[in-house]
């Protein structure tokens, strides 16, 4: 099973984690497993297939893709949740435009009828330490990606705060990509919750957190690397609704 470093590391990467019902062997979904995401953005088709990589463990791929909209909700099939417990399965789910909660889950094996899911209501992480202090920067810069340039956003957030005989140093560095797909969810204030958000951060520039992210590092006593490996617009559901 995966553990949340802090939400630095970022619920992208740290909702790979699946726990397991005490009944059955089934994962569990929480109704707030879409909240870093700006869902309301996403266009039927989009898919992006990301890489995490972190210390000590094996690197592992997983697929996000928008396969539905409608009027209220966005379906979502991914396998982010089932990769490293439940390989060989993908989950359906609904999510909503406005509040970003899931609506209902479906599990199963591409090709067949999915089971209903039960779902969760997983505590919120921290946001951080008050009593840190840090740095931001804001670049803009240009990456070719798929054979096409693409202007990209890079925000390097570094706090550092007491610890028991040497300070306590994270570092999060973000590059997002306006045309990539599952752009991160930013709050009325134009913070993103996905963020490093401890303390006070002395911002250089401000960022626009426009676009899916193409890479993430975050570093704090352990690293953990997030790679966009491919996407694309043309995914359709392989699990269907019973």
């Amino acid at each position: 099973m995966l553990r949340r470093h802090l939400i630095a590391c970022i619920a992208i990467a740290a909702s790979l984690e699946a726990t397991v019902s005490a009944e059955e062997s089934k994962p569990d979904v929480s109704e707030n497993a879409w909240l870093d995401y700006d869902v309301a953005s996403l266009k039927n088709g989009e898919w992006v297939k990301m890489k995490l990589d972190r210390d000590g463990e094996k690197p592992l791929e997983y697929r996000l893709a928008c396969v539905g909209l409608e009027a209220e909700v966005v379906w979502i099939e991914e396998d982010r949740t089932t990769v490293e417990s439940f390989p060989g399965t993908v989950i359906l789910c609904s999510v909503g435009l406005k509040d970003r909660k899931v609506k209902r889950a479906f599990w199963g094996k591409p090709g067949e009828k999915g089971r209903e899911l039960n779902l969760t209501r997983q505590l919120l992480p921290d946001p951080g330490n008050d009593a840190a202090t840090g740095t931001a920067e804001v670049t803009a810069g240009k990456m070719t990606i798929k054979g096409k340039e693409h202007v990209t956003e890079k925000i390097e957030i570094k706090t550092e705060r007491e610890g028991f005989g040497a300070p306590i140093k994270t570092k999060q560095v973000i590059v997002l990509a306006a045309e990539i797909p599952f752009a991160l969810a930013v709050d009325e204030k134009g913070v993103c919750r996905a963020s490093i958000q401890e303390g006070k951060i002395e911002w250089k520039g401000k960022p626009t957190w426009k676009g899916g992210v193409v890479t993430l590092l975050f570093e704090g006593g352990t690293k953990s690397t997030l790679s966009m490996v491919d996407w694309g617009t043309d995914a359709k559901a392989t699990l269907f609704k019973p």
